[in-house]
């Protein structure tokens, strides 16, 4: 009795993993923006987080915004006259973006000053889109506070770069090209807004 033994041909067998290939790429590029648009989202949260705590600050603290971090331990420092890390230990909110960063913060510098609250800004900042369109107004009503997040690639981009050259800031849109900073920014109303809703304004 003779018995045959069949079996995969190399053609066949690379055949085979060639489909694999597609289908498990296929079912893995979709996860990948899953997990994307979730840190995105997860930011996003942290930020407001972020936006409330400030206000939070100011109500407590004589209408008054805190300093910059000079490095990424947290605590205020009045001595950055700019732009620096987000004094998340002063605040008491969480120091990392999604992708373990530690949040840049960038206040008007009237709005931490430590004696009453000024009623217009003085830094100039502004915001714009991917564009350029300027999407916060000129001074006086200025934001009073920026904070962001550098992405996925870890690095701060455009207008964003750490310190800044300047006072514009751009807010991204993910995924667009190589841009993807998460900003937000505090506006000088809101922040009037809540400090009047709270009694502490006018001082």
């Amino acid at each position: 009795m003779s018995r045959s033994c069949a079996g995969f041909t190399l053609l066949e067998l690379a055949v085979v993993l060639v489909v694999l290939g597609l289908l498990l790429g296929g079912l893995l590029m979709p996860l990948a923006t899953q997990v994307d648009v979730a840190r995105i989202r997860e930011t996003n949260d942290a930020l407001d987080k972020v936006e409330e705590a400030l206000l939070g600050f100011a109500i407590a603290n004589g209408n008054r915004l805190p300093c910059p971090a000079s490095d990424e331990l947290g605590l205020e420092d009045c001595s950055v006259a700019v732009e620096g890390f987000l004094p998340w230990r002063t605040l008491g909110v969480g120091r990392y973006d999604a992708w373990g960063r530690t949040f840049r913060y960038r206040p008007d510098g009237a709005y931490v000053a430590a004696v009453g609250f000024p009623p217009d800004t003085t830094s100039g900042l502004e915001v714009r889109d991917r564009a350029g369109t300027v999407l916060t107004a000129a001074d006086p009503n200025a934001p009073a506070a920026i904070i962001f997040s550098t992405g996925k690639n870890v690095e701060a981009d455009a207008g964003n770069k750490t310190p800044p050259s300047d006072e514009i800031y751009t807010q991204g849109v993910y995924a667009e090209d190589t841009f993807d900073d998460i900003l937000v920014w505090l506006s000088k109303n809101t922040m009037v807004s809540r400090l009047a809703a709270a009694g502490t304004w006018p001082p």
